[in-house]
């Protein structure tokens, strides 16, 4: 018997576990006994990482808390940098909440607005990192924090990126700064072309309700249309005045829902 063939899998987990707590563990501390890991890209792809492959997170719970926000706000300095990170961290913090405590879902305002997060040791939610951070809106429970590390400007595709553990969800992808553009597009056009169905005979766009919920972000109606244009879900020429119909969100609880 080829003992080869059965051990090379268990090996290969054993040395991706041993790899990643040797990253945590190198995290590096400055005078006030921060922790800081060696690099907070790579941090938030690899904690959504553990949590898809069901290892221990604990570790980088306890670095988010304890994470130097002075050295974080200079480490995400640009607009490519800032939306990966907090895409990362948002999707982890969410499937944490669903796995330690998938009750709290059915109570929608508390799972999304509870400041019981912490990071850096300070204190925010779920809602704050969402409209606060990635949205740019003032009324959130923690609007110093949500200042410092705010987008540079609106990014209407986060909407196609975000996962809350709810079964109409977008899935859940790995975002890095470098190819964020080329990853925003894809997560858009999957979520589109799987919740999106125009009628040419009735003119009419059957939609996410999602987009009901942030209009604003799409400019309106008016906005929301061209946006579907410009992905070819409405034809480009010659159709006016279509008629909106937003498809009632499924809410039914889907934790775990990563991109293959």
């Amino acid at each position: 018997m080829n003992m080869k063939k059965y051990l090379i899998i268990p090996l290969l987990l054993i040395s991706f576990i041993f790899m990643g707590t040797q990253k945590i563990s190198e995290n590096k501390k400055d005078n006030s006994e921060r922790l800081y890991p060696i690099n907070p890209l790579d941090f938030s792809q690899d904690m959504l990482l553990y949590i898809k492959s069901e290892l221990p997170y604990k570790s980088y719970l306890d670095t988010l808390e304890n994470i130097d926000l002075n050295k974080l706000d200079i480490e995400l300095n640009g607009h490519e940098k800032k939306l990966a990170f907090w895409l990362n961290i948002y999707n982890s913090l969410v499937q944490i909440r669903l796995i330690e405590n998938p009750s709290l879902f059915e109570d929608k305002k508390s799972f999304f607005k509870k400041n019981d997060i912490v990071i850096g040791s300070e204190r925010l939610s779920l809602d704050d990192i969402e409209n606060g951070i990635l949205r740019c809106k003032k009324n959130v429970s923690n609007p110093k924090f949500t200042e410092k590390f705010k987008l540079n400007k609106i990014e209407n595709r986060i909407h196609f990126t975000l996962n809350c553990g709810a079964t109409s969800c977008p899935a859940i992808a790995y975002y890095k700064p470098e190819l964020i553009e080329k990853q925003l597009e894809e997560s858009t056009k999957f979520y589109l072309e799987n919740n999106c169905e125009y009628n040419s005979v009735k003119n009419e766009i059957i939609i996410s309700e999602l987009f009901s919920w942030f209009k604003e972000d799409f400019n309106g109606e008016d906005g929301i249309i061209n946006f579907l244009k410009k992905y070819n879900l409405i034809p480009k020429d010659g159709v006016k005045n279509v008629k909106i119909i937003y498809k009632e969100y499924d809410w039914g609880l889907k934790p775990g829902n990563f991109k293959e």
